[in-house]
């Protein structure tokens, strides 16, 4: 939908986002005390605590569940189509000006490597939740985005031009002294056949995929007996980390355009501390979202006398 090369992370935080809207019944999440949301001290209360850490949903294999079914009945009817009309009517765009055409034997690949993607971020992140490791589970959302906007960020050359020749007379933007043709190329884009056909598929894919994350995430919530935020408040937090990982993609860019890969080398260990560390975002969206939690705060618990895992 939005070229091959993003299309393909796009697949696998599919995947991992529905598994991990799922979370309270992928952990098998009994029924807690109910706690309202805003009485909370620190974080919801915590889901399975009447039942071993890790039991999933009764099914026959990894793949039987009804949730993955349900990602791959996303991929396979919504996302993979979309994708793969967009690649054939626009060759050129989808491949970001690399290929005049796509072959029937290249869609086949592509349509296949989305399945595959899609299977590979949900089998991942159902793995992580079942075995506890609930932030690890909200990273397998967060990376493939975060690479999504630093391909678009770095081509938006690219992604702003319909095809090659388009991209042959885009304007300097170095050399511009005043903003008035990039102004031009942007409203062109915006208003051309390949932006109409952006904006039918993203609302599909898009609206379809939070439907389905926000309705699994409320259906969990209510199984778990936790009381958390509602479609609104997860939408909000979405929002607020989609922004987030735009304005990562940015300073990256930024830091790689001044410095080559010294800078972004450099924020590597920053981004680690800040996202994926005990109490980084990954925690605050964990929290947020009251998802399960983290296998160490239920290893702490069973040495008090709780069922251990």
């Amino acid at each position: 939908m939005l070229g091959v090369l993003v299309d393909l992370p796009w697949s696998y935080a599919a995947g991992a986002g529905i598994a991990l809207a799922a979370a309270h019944q992928l952990r098998g999440a009994g029924r807690a005390a109910l706690t309202e949301w805003s009485e909370r001290p620190e974080r919801p209360p915590r889901p399975g605590a009447d039942t071993p850490l890790g039991r999933a949903p009764k099914a026959e294999g990894a793949t039987a569940g009804r949730h993955f079914v349900l990602a791959m009945l996303y991929s396979a009817l919504v996302f993979v189509p979309a994708s793969l009309f967009v690649a054939h009517r626009y060759p050129e765009w989808a491949t970001a000006q690399h290929s005049a055409t796509i072959s029937g034997n290249d869609l086949l690949k592509l349509a296949g490597a989305e399945l595959a993607l899609t299977a590979l971020g949900f089998l991942l992140t159902r793995a992580l939740l079942v075995a506890g490791r609930i932030r690890w589970a909200v990273l397998q959302v967060l990376l493939p985005c975060l690479a999504m906007a630093l391909i678009l960020v770095h081509d938006w050359r690219r992604f702003l031009s319909t095809d090659r020749a388009d991209h042959a007379t885009f304007p300097d933007h170095v050399r511009l002294r005043a903003p008035g043709p990039l102004l031009t190329q942007a409203a062109d884009f915006l208003t051309s056949g390949l932006a109409v056909a952006l904006y039918v598929t993203g609302a599909v894919t898009v609206g379809a995929l939070a439907l389905v994350m926000g309705l699994l995430h409320q259906f969990g919530l209510t199984d778990a007996g936790v009381h958390g935020p509602g479609l609104p408040g997860a939408a909000f937090v979405g929002a607020v980390t989609v922004a987030g990982i735009v304005a990562v993609a940015l300073v990256l860019n930024l830091l790689f355009a001044w410095t080559g890969w010294i800078g972004p080398l450099v924020a590597a260990p920053l981004l680690w501390i800040a996202v994926v560390m005990r109490g980084s975002y990954a925690t605050v969206v964990v929290d947020d979202l009251a998802l399960p939690a983290e296998r160490a705060a239920d290893d702490s618990e069973a040495g008090a006398g709780k069922i251990a895992p």
